[in-house]
């Protein structure tokens, strides 16, 4: 089996990674693979033919088995070039997020009604369209009549990742874990991802820290909120990371605080760091965790989050193991892989 992936850039951000980690598990399982990406940006090292491209270079689909686009340029991409001829090309697509509420929490409520009607046009090229969940399924299945198929992200994190390199933020952490336990949360921040709500449960948890790992749009509207709630004492922001994994091993409990998600990369690394992870009340999470594995809050019930930390926290040892284990079954990076090995196979 020949397969082409198209990326909009090699970038360490979900939905790239996600389709690196789909390559390194497949890679000894086919004839060839072949990656083609659009920007001249390479943070990450994927092991396997790498071609730069514009949007308007022409690939040979027929030359492949299978094509899998990720994001909107490598679909639109699809949309542009395929032509009824490559019938024995079967293009696959993964979306990796609630088109809309993934843009509005970026831009606006137009944007994203706008961009979801394209997004969902280009996708009509597409032999296949994997969702992540069977919520995001049943959301698009009421949309646009598409072939869609749900398979779990997944992910396989050694808790020995690289060190952190920065001795100022190793001193920070030392110090503040000295004084306060921390609770830690690592994304691109956007309003989407709740943070905002875990700073304001400081007020009500004085023995807890705040440490953020990752940067974006909210990040000044964060510190004002810090200082306005007085608690900028207790909460500290270390920016954009690339290697934001190795930062877990110094958290005590993991907060994911999102109002929406296409898939929890985050939650699952924090798993399989052996952290207990609190998580906001929403239908994904349900359909992927257990009250076993996870603690859950009611979205912006700041009282709800509050009691929901300290019970995660009191009950640490069994929240994190059984989480651990849960992923470890469900949602492991070779899962996913095999997982889409059987959709090219069966739809080949």
């Amino acid at each position: 089996m020949k397969i082409a992936f198209i990326l909009p850039r090699l970038v360490n951000q979900g939905p790239i990674v996600v389709a690196k980690d789909i390559i390194d598990s497949i890679k000894d399982k086919v004839d060839l693979i072949d990656v083609y990406y659009f920007d001249d940006i390479r943070e990450l090292s994927i092991d396997c033919n790498l071609y730069k491209i514009s949007f308007f270079d022409k690939i040979d689909f027929d030359k492949y088995d299978v094509v899998h686009s990720h994001m909107l340029r490598p679909d639109f991409y699809i949309w542009f070039h395929r032509k009824k001829t490559h019938n024995k090309t079967l293009f696959v697509s993964t979306l990796h997020q609630n088109i809309y509420d993934n843009l509005k929490g970026n831009y606006s409520s137009f944007v994203a009604f706008v961009f979801e009607k394209l997004w969902l046009r280009f996708l009509k090229k597409h032999d296949v369209v994997v969702t992540l969940t069977n919520v995001m399924k049943d959301y698009y299945s009421k949309k646009i009549k598409l072939n869609l198929k749900t398979i779990y992200n997944g992910r396989n994190v050694k808790t020995e990742n690289t060190d952190i390199t920065s001795d100022a933020d190793l001193k920070l952490l030392y110090e503040t874990k000295s004084k306060y336990k921390i609770i830690g949360s690592h994304c691109l921040l956007t309003k989407r991802k709740g943070i905002d709500q875990i700073i304001r449960s400081l007020v009500f948890l004085k023995e807890f820290a705040l440490v953020i790992v990752g940067d974006g749009q909210e990040l000044l509207n964060l510190k004002a909120l810090a200082d306005e709630c007085h608690v900028s004492e207790r909460c500290f922001f270390l920016g954009y990371k690339h290697n934001a994994v190795s930062y877990l091993k110094y958290f005590d409990i993991y907060v994911m605080s999102s109002y929406s998600e296409g898939f929890p990369l985050g939650l699952l690394e924090a798993g399989l760091n052996k952290l207990p992870v609190v998580c906001s009340d929403i239908p994904i999470f349900r359909e992927l965790f257990s009250e076993k594995e996870v603690s859950f809050f009611e979205l912006d019930n700041i009282d709800s989050l509050s009691k929901s930390i300290q019970i995660c926290y009191e009950n640490r040892f069994l929240f994190s193991q059984y989480l651990y284990d849960t992923i470890n079954e469900k949602y492991s990076n070779d899962k996913m892989a095999e997982n889409y090995m059987l959709l090219y196979q069966n739809c080949f």
